[in-house]
């Protein structure tokens, strides 16, 4: 078998031929590299982390801040339009020293029309305005 002669490079070029031993001792330390990350990852994955977040998970909810979501709003807003009614439509002391009550809305604003009508007697109403027709005549 024939082996061709190596010729001489010119001063400062590099060869043609590609490297293949270096490149695949090089890609073979990558790829060692890359599988001991992630086996290393993997162990500290089942290790550390899933306990932590499996104590986490387990540990009891604390109550957030007010306010806070209401579980059943419908039943709470009938059950806040039913005490309003009840301090609308119901008697009751605010200040029994003081003699101040609390009395139902609809009385209070008959109460309130009656003073309104006896300060200020009822006037007649303001003639209108003249009509166009009587403006040309």
């Amino acid at each position: 078998m024939l082996v061709p002669e190596r010729q001489p490079r010119p001063f400062g070029h590099e060869s043609t031929a590609i490297a293949t031993g270096r490149v695949l001792w090089v890609g073979a330390a990558v790829a060692a590299l890359v599988l001991v990350i992630i086996v290393v990852l993997y162990q500290v994955v089942q290790r550390d982390m899933i306990p932590r977040i499996a104590r986490l998970a387990a540990r009891a909810a604390a109550i957030p801040p007010a306010p806070r979501l209401q579980a059943h709003p419908r039943s709470d807003l009938v059950r806040l339009q039913q005490q309003e009614e009840a301090l609308l439509s119901g008697y009751a002391w605010i200040d029994s020293s003081h003699r101040i009550a609390r009395i139902p809305i609809e009385r209070a604003m008959a109460i309130y029309a009656a003073e309104q009508t006896q300060k200020s007697p009822a006037a007649e109403p303001a003639a209108p305005a003249a009509t166009m027709q009587e403006r040309r005549q």
